[in-house]
């Protein structure tokens, strides 16, 4: 189950990078980390934290909330992950503060999706 989330929130990243015409190596700086880490992160290879996934977000000028369902219940258009673009970020990594906000209810894993 946590496999699928980190999955998708993987394809996700890697959508909105394609989308932003950000390759890994600018998104790399823009963090202040190397190409290498920044393609482990997106390979599944390193551990993708929430407070990764929160200055990914943010320097990419995005934001993102997360509400979780239950395992064999239908996600609702309410229980969908929003992506939309709060501003345009700075480039300085020194600048990246926490955007992602994360929210579970019951214990229950939580699953996320992209809205265009």
């Amino acid at each position: 189950a946590h496999g699928d989330l980190i999955m998708e929130v993987t394809e996700t990243l890697c959508e909105l990078l394609e989308k932003e015409k950000i390759s890994r190596k600018e998104l790399a700086d823009r963090l202040g980390k190397s190409k290498g880490f920044i393609s482990q992160l997106l390979n599944g290879g390193r551990n993708l934290t929430l407070r990764t996934v929160a200055d990914i977000l943010h320097v990419l000028g995005y934001r993102a909330s997360l509400t979780p369902f239950k395992e064999g219940e239908q996600r609702q258009e309410s229980n969908v992950i929003e992506l939309r673009t709060t501003y345009t970020p700075p480039k300085s990594p020194e600048v990246i503060r926490e955007s992602f906000e994360f929210t579970i209810a019951d214990g229950y894993p939580a699953k996320a999706a992209m809205v265009n």
